[in-house]
């Protein structure tokens, strides 16, 4: 008669852990249209794709910058409600110089959609939007910040 089961799994205890010598975390995007995607990056983030197949419609991408990359996945991006601020699925921090450029060039295609701000932990960070409706911060270690807004409470 709909009494309550609880269950509880064993704690277990590691006595030995392998040596994963990782190199490289690489997220994955599920994206409606791989190439309109690999489009986008390589405009905004100047990231280059190599995607497969060879020819278009595409399944997969790798977008690469250096050492940076990036994966996308045909599919349906998750359904989420309308997004909040700080509420980011990818983690970008840049370096070199122009970052405040940066945020006045993506302010003005009108993909911003968080103010450039100080962050407490030293970093300026903002954020923009992507086709698929992925949120992405830009942060950056900036000489003086301190004309920045800091976020609100």
């Amino acid at each position: 008669m709909g009494g309550l089961t609880v269950r509880t799994y064993p704690v277990r205890q590691h006595t030995h852990y392998i040596n994963m010598a990782i190199r490289l975390l690489v997220p994955v995007l599920r994206v409606a249209d791989v190439a309109r995607s690999m489009q986008w990056y390589r405009d905004t983030l100047a990231l280059v794709g190599d995607p497969f197949p060879a020819k278009p419609p595409f399944e997969f991408a790798i977008l690469r910058q250096g050492q940076v990359e990036l994966m996308l996945r045909r599919g349906s991006p998750p359904v989420r409600s309308t997004p909040h601020q700080y509420d980011w699925d990818v983690y970008l921090r840049r370096e070199g110089e122009r970052f405040r450029e940066v945020f006045a060039a993506f302010s003005a295609r009108g993909i911003v959609t968080r103010r450039l701000e100080q962050m407490p932990y030293g970093l300026a960070e903002f954020e923009i939007t992507d086709p698929d409706g992925y949120v992405i911060c830009l942060s950056q270690q900036l000489e003086d910040a301190s004309d920045l807004p800091r976020p609100a409470a």
